[in-house]
């Protein structure tokens, strides 16, 4: 009985460990740099209802997955970004968490969804119901992992922010580094969007 009881507490063990994989640490420092190149032009600073931004800290695989990637270059531009798009298909196979490394002008939370915080569901649920928990929300950005040419000069990334029911805008990101700062690179090609 002893021996039965052991094999069942070990068997619990295993299946709780895999079905929930603690995430990798997202250590890449030039996609903080991305991140905030990204999240500056998409997110105005100006805006007075929101004193502070919210992330989601988990880059979630199955997300990035399930977003298509729909960069579809011309020939003269696939020379330039095509690999920097290999390598975000890549980068974004596994979930990893984000780490307290953008650099912002607006205060932001990482917001880790567990048993501890109460979720954000900005999707069928209004985010109004989430003001008395979290009266700075104003819309959960949600970020895939940064996908890099092999000097790291162009960036490819994904980029979500959802702000309620019917709410929200999604697309991918090229940039360029010039003079040692990210900004939109005009790229020729066909690309997606969505927003509600």
């Amino acid at each position: 009985m002893v021996r039965f009881v052991t094999v069942l507490l070990l068997a619990s063990v295993l299946v709780s460990q895999t079905s929930s994989p603690k995430l990798e640490p997202y250590e890449v420092a030039e996609a903080y740099e991305v991140y905030a190149a990204v999240i500056s032009s998409q997110f105005p600073y100006t805006d007075s209802k929101t004193s502070r931004l919210m992330i989601r800290a988990e880059i979630r695989a199955s997300q990035a997955t399930s977003v298509q990637m729909c960069l579809a270059p011309d020939e003269s531009s696939e020379e330039i970004i095509g690999s920097a798009i290999a390598d975000y298909v890549q980068q974004n196979r596994q979930g990893r968490l984000l780490q307290r490394k953008f650099n912002l002008e607006k205060p932001y939370t990482l917001f880790v969804e567990d048993e501890k915080t109460p979720p954000i569901q900005v999707s069928p649920a209004d985010p109004q119901e989430f003001h008395p928990v979290y009266p700075e929300f104003g819309g959960l950005i949600e970020l895939s992992a940064v996908g890099f040419n092999a000097d790291k000069t162009i960036a490819v990334v994904y980029y979500q922010q959802l702000c309620g029911t019917l709410c929200g805008q999604g697309e991918f990101h090229v940039l360029q580094k010039k003079a040692g700062k990210w900004q939109p690179f005009p790229w020729k090609g066909s690309s997606c969007t969505w927003f509600s």
